[in-house]
């Protein structure tokens, strides 16, 4: 392999690192600033609500999903050359793909609000009633959609830990941070937690692949990390 081919090989998880940073951008650092009273004043809250994060989140986070796509595409890549009979490598790039279209969604609702909240193209053409309504969809959306990601943090702790495919530190990282959104799902059945950690964890695991790729572009398994008789 040429040094433009394993350059090549070793730049995909990057898009990881950008789907990180753009999703969290798109429905952390875009939330609308508003108090506690507010959001429980029912309808009236449509009235201290400004689009513009809402526009900054939409085109964020849709910019967030092409990434999160070829990050997919480029980890079923290495999947097929390096772990091609391992089912929880497949499972990684389907829960990558499953997120990303119901980031589509979710931030679609961000969208919608971008156009009709005022100074929106289609201002004052819904009641406050009909806003109030996308206002609680996109409460939860955006943050519910992560949770095909966390499935895939899931999926490499098993392909790191115990079929030592990837670096023991990768599962390690992936464990830790898959642990709060399912510990929030099954304790409170709050799911949209997954999409305040699981940004993060794109950007350390794609960041980790990255150097991991850079230094042996074939794969990324560790002789050492091997288990005798696996």
């Amino acid at each position: 392999m040429g040094t433009n081919d394993a350059a090549s090989t070793s730049r995909w998880p990057v898009w990881g690192l950008a789907a990180g940073v753009l999703g969290a951008i798109g429905h952390i650092f875009s939330q609308p600033s508003v108090t506690r009273e507010q959001r429980g004043s029912g309808v009236e809250v449509v009235s201290e609500l400004d689009r513009a994060p809402y526009h900054i989140g939409v085109v964020a986070g849709l910019i967030a999903v092409f990434c999160l796509l070829a990050f997919a595409s480029g980890w079923r890549r290495w999947a097929t050359t390096t772990a091609p009979a391992s089912l929880a490598a497949e499972v990684v790039s389907l829960a990558l793909t499953a997120s990303a279209g119901a980031m589509i969604l979710g931030y679609g609702f961000r969208g919608t609000l971008a156009i009709y909240l005022p100074g929106g193209i289609n201002e004052n053409t819904i009641p406050p009633e009909g806003l109030y309504v996308l206002y609680m969809f996109d409460d939860l959306g955006p943050f519910l959609s992560w949770y095909g990601v966390t499935m895939a943090a899931v999926a490499v702790v098993w392909l790191a830990l115990r079929e030592h495919q990837l670096p023991k530190w990768i599962g390690v990282v992936s464990l830790l941070l898959a642990i709060p959104p399912v510990g929030m799902l099954v304790a409170t059945g709050l799911s949209g937690f997954a999409g305040m950690v699981q940004p993060l964890w794109l950007i350390v695991v794609g960041i980790g692949m990255a150097l991991a790729l850079r230094r042996s572009p074939a794969g990324v398994t560790e002789p050492s990390f091997a288990v005798p008789g696996d």
